[in-house]
């Protein structure tokens, strides 16, 4: 089979996967505190290194005996999220959260302690301030967050302070945590706006300059406009790789032909 077909299939697949990263943010483009996903590519000479990527790139190559040298074909050398911000929308309700600057949320799961930058809390039944999975958020402590009285009047400082009640009998419960890392790619992604420190060596910081705006939600990071012009272009790209395909198929497909009536 002629090299070039290799060639734009591989180019062809490694867009498919980018349209699949495009479909995930699209999916999400309406979700609190969503950080969207981005790939990297890159040309792949050969003969083909071991691959260290995301997918197993000279899988679906030529053997690398067979290959020549003067091509290169398309590899995926990175798989990784956008941690920049969204935009804040206020919602007036007292237990929204939103981190004006860098760092997470630590929420306590079953599995151990998660990060988020959804800030959509409310009260379990039994007044602990949790997620919408019913996860506790965490205080500066590392414990759970009781408001004892119910129906009391909540309100939170830009530094994560907790106060109930109002006036001369506003009373501070507590703090919430929130940290950051020195590098978030060693965040991997969970769902649910969650992430998990992967990396054991990869220590929370303290939040210096960020601060927590009560009543608002941080929207997704994902720009639905930025991203339907990128699935345009990768469509394109796509069927430009299929025609190639096609068309090399096609003047092989006639050599050995007219070879055959030459002969």
């Amino acid at each position: 089979m002629h090299e070039g077909i290799y060639i734009a299939a591989s180019a062809g697949i490694k867009q498919s996967k980018k349209m699949e990263v495009i479909a995930q943010n699209l999916a999400n483009v309406n979700s609190t505190g969503y950080k969207g996903d981005r790939l990297a590519f890159k040309e792949l000479m050969t003969p083909l290194p071991p691959d260290k990527g995301p997918e197993p790139t000279k899988d679906l190559l030529l053997q690398t005996n067979k290959s020549n040298s003067n091509v290169s074909y398309v590899a995926v050398t990175d798989q990784y999220t956008d941690h920049e911000p969204g935009i804040m929308k206020q919602t007036n309700s007292e237990l929204d959260m939103a981190l004006d600057g860098p760092g997470y949320f630590s929420v306590s799961t079953k599995e151990g302690i998660r990060y988020t930058r959804n800030g959509n809390f409310r009260l379990n039944t039994e007044n602990q301030i949790v997620n919408q999975k019913g996860q506790p958020v965490l205080s500066e402590q590392g414990k759970p967050i009781v408001i004892a009285a119910e129906g009391t009047e909540i309100s939170i400082d830009s530094y994560g302070n907790i106060f109930v009640g109002s006036g001369e009998r506003s009373e501070n419960i507590g703090k919430i945590k929130f940290v950051d890392f020195d590098n978030k790619q060693t965040l991997e992604k969970l769902g649910d706006g969650l992430f998990f420190q992967s990396d054991t060596e990869e220590d929370e910081k303290p939040v210096n300059d960020t601060k927590l705006r009560q009543g608002f939600l941080e929207g997704s990071n994902v720009a639905a406009t930025d991203e339907m012009a990128n699935m345009i272009s990768t469509l394109r790209l796509f069927e430009t790789y299929q025609k190639m395909i096609q068309s090399i198929d096609s003047m092989d497909d006639q050599s050995v032909n007219d070879i055959g009536r030459v002969g």
